[in-house]
């Protein structure tokens, strides 16, 4: 049987912790500037990590900054949170610290 009740229209006034009770009793539509969107409360969000790929990811990643300067390390996060910055790329990062925001590996 298809869920009959109306979309919950979303608003800055809506109490989160009342819509989360009724989730846990059953699904829930939500509307929000036309979208739509559904709330449920997920019952297992286990994770069991994989012994293999773990390993195998500390293997290739171990040493990979040994040949980093510590102190060069930390002022730079610093200045990147006392400038409040939202792109860590500047030219004040080594190439060797830059991350890589292409999502090739």
């Amino acid at each position: 049987m298809p869920n009959e009740r109306q979309p919950i229209r979303v608003t800055t006034e809506i109490d989160l912790p009342s819509l989360l009770d009724e989730a846990a009793r059953g699904p829930l539509l939500l509307e929000r500037d036309g979208e739509l969107f559904r709330l449920a409360r997920e019952d297992d969000i286990s994770y069991t990590p994989d012994p293999a790929l773990v390993h195998e990811t500390l293997a290739a990643t171990a040493g990979s900054w040994a040949d980093l300067d510590v102190d060069d390390v930390i002022a730079i996060s610093t200045r990147r949170d006392e400038q409040d910055l939202d792109h860590p790329i500047g030219p004040d990062v080594s190439p060797r610290l830059r991350l890589d925001h292409s999502g090739a590996r």
